[in-house]
């Protein structure tokens, strides 16, 4: 995972991406998505997951939202699953969009850019149900000092511990409560999509 997250990494890199940029990503929860998540990581980039159109009422509510969540992102690209990519047709003023597939780079060129916890980690937003969706900016510093509570309230060790979720990436508890958190702790993680 993290060598592919590298390749990806670089990829951004090689796309103009740069430390502090955001960078939103539509996907189904899947390897794919993981490993996008963690290269816009590595790329010093804000992740901005996207909601799935599963949670609108219409494909075209789904791409209107979809489309107001990333230019309210402030979004430099946006990074599709190729499943989901011909859903958003980009018009003039979005940034432009790859899918997973588009975006490879050189493992060996990839360098680790400066990254400070008062840089934002995730930019997520809202659910919308009772108005429209927020961007809640969340820095490095309080998504680790999430992890370490987590980590320790539920006692995790690597060496015993396996975390399985159902929860989607772009949900606060699948994205930091699970992912985020195996990912720092070095705990097996099992999501069903």
């Amino acid at each position: 995972l993290d060598h592919d997250a590298r390749v990806l990494a670089a990829g951004l890199a090689a796309r103009g991406v740069r430390a502090g940029d955001h960078v939103a990503v539509l996907g189904a929860t899947t390897r794919d998505l993981v490993t996008a998540i963690e290269a816009i990581w590595l790329a010093g980039a804000t992740v901005v997951v996207l909601p799935l159109p599963m949670r609108m009422g219409s494909i075209e509510e789904f791409v209107e939202q979809t489309r107001r969540r990333i230019l309210g992102a402030h979004s430099v690209l946006l990074l599709a699953d190729p499943q989901l990519a011909e859903f958003v047709q980009p018009e003039p003023g979005d940034p432009p969009m790859v899918t997973f597939d588009d975006v490879r780079g050189d493992p060996d060129a990839w360098v680790l850019p400066d990254v400070r916890p008062e840089d934002l980690a995730i930019l997520q937003f809202t659910s919308g149900s009772t108005s429209d969706p927020k961007g809640v900016m969340l820095p490095h510093r309080v998504v680790l000092a999430n992890i370490d509570a987590i980590a320790e309230a539920l006692d995790l060790d690597p060496s015993r511990d396996v975390a399985v979720s159902w929860l989607p990436l772009y949900h606060d508890m699948g994205l930091v409560g699970i992912l985020t958190s195996a990912m720092a702790r070095g705990v097996d993680l099992v999501l069903a999509g």
